[in-house]
């Protein structure tokens, strides 16, 4: 077995690097970074807008996420809560406007999270930095590795 991986540590160590950057998509560029983007941006072309209010805040450290509730035009109550966020959106029992998804109103933002911009996109260029620096540590790591194998 060892003998095995050190004749085909190239082809090893590629698998371990796609697994790897498909994991890191997997669980951290498309849930933080492509959904959220996605979201906002069908919120604003396609996204019903209605009055809602802030019922409560609440704190992480320095951080605050708001719960709103609002009701849908067909008139059902629908509760969203903000991501975390450096700084309030709106103060309790204040009426703000709100865009939520028609089809899945429980996707909602509030207009002033989408006017400031959404933490998402770093996430997504975050992401994207580090699976160009993995793709260049691993082509160091391919190059010290034929350097030993002779080509």
């Amino acid at each position: 077995m060892l003998l095995w991986l050190a004749d085909h540590s190239r082809e090893v160590m590629w698998v371990v690097f796609a697994a790897a950057t498909i994991l890191f998509a997997v669980f951290f560029v498309v849930p933080f970074g492509i959904r959220p983007l996605i979201t906002d941006r069908r919120l604003r072309s396609s996204g019903v807008a209605v009055k809602g209010e802030c019922v409560a805040a609440s704190w992480s450290e320095d951080r605050v996420s708001e719960t709103f509730q609002f009701k849908t035009v067909e008139g059902r109550t629908v509760f969203y809560r903000s991501p975390l966020r450096g700084s309030r959106i709106a103060d309790t029992g204040e009426v703000i406007e709100i865009l939520y998804d028609p089809r899945s109103p429980h996707r909602a933002r509030t207009v002033r999270e989408l006017k400031v911009g959404s933490s998402a996109r770093l996430n997504f260029w975050g992401g994207v930095a580090v699976i160009v620096s993995m793709q260049i540590v691993f082509w160091g790591v391919d190059a010290l590795i034929r350097s030993f194998h002779g080509g």
